[in-house]
């Protein structure tokens, strides 16, 4: 049973995306906040590319949202006003299917794949949130089904 503060932590939310310069968009959309690996895939099952972007900050607070929707600094500036400058673990939820055809560019389905866009973010960001901790602890998997792959850019 989920206790009253994982029920608040995990929820779908509204997250805003802008640039700061003068005269940028701004976008609101619905996103997720500190999810779970069950509303990751469940997010990621409804995007058009089957994809999801997320940050993480330094306390280990994560937004995850459809990749069509914005672009992690835009998400950054708008949630916390101030510039992204490398404290944020940025990164992308997609799936990987082993066994399909390496022509298609978007799997609907298969293994969970991670792209961390900085790689000296993932332990002192990305670990921080228990999600992407316990999905770390699935790279090395010995199980094809449960294996989690991994990859810093």
């Amino acid at each position: 049973m989920k206790t009253f503060k994982h029920y608040i932590t995990e929820k779908p939310a509204k997250l805003s995306a802008t640039f700061p310069y003068k005269g940028a968009e701004w976008k609101d959309f619905r996103g997720l906040e500190n999810p779970t690996e069950k509303e990751i895939i469940a997010h990621m099952k409804k995007a058009k590319r089957k994809e999801l972007r997320f940050v993480v900050d330094a306390k280990g607070k994560m937004w995850a949202w459809n990749t069509d929707y914005a672009l992690h600094d835009e998400v950054i500036f708008a949630q916390t006003g101030e510039k992204y400058n490398g404290n944020y673990a940025k990164g992308v939820f997609t799936f990987f299917d082993i066994d399909a055809d390496f022509s298609v560019v978007y799997h609907k389905s298969g293994n969970l794949k991670i792209i961390i866009m900085n790689s000296r973010t993932v332990g002192s960001y990305a670990l921080k949130n228990k999600t992407m901790k316990a999905l770390a602890k699935r790279i090395n998997s010995k199980d094809k089904k449960d294996r989690v792959f991994w990859t810093d850019v």
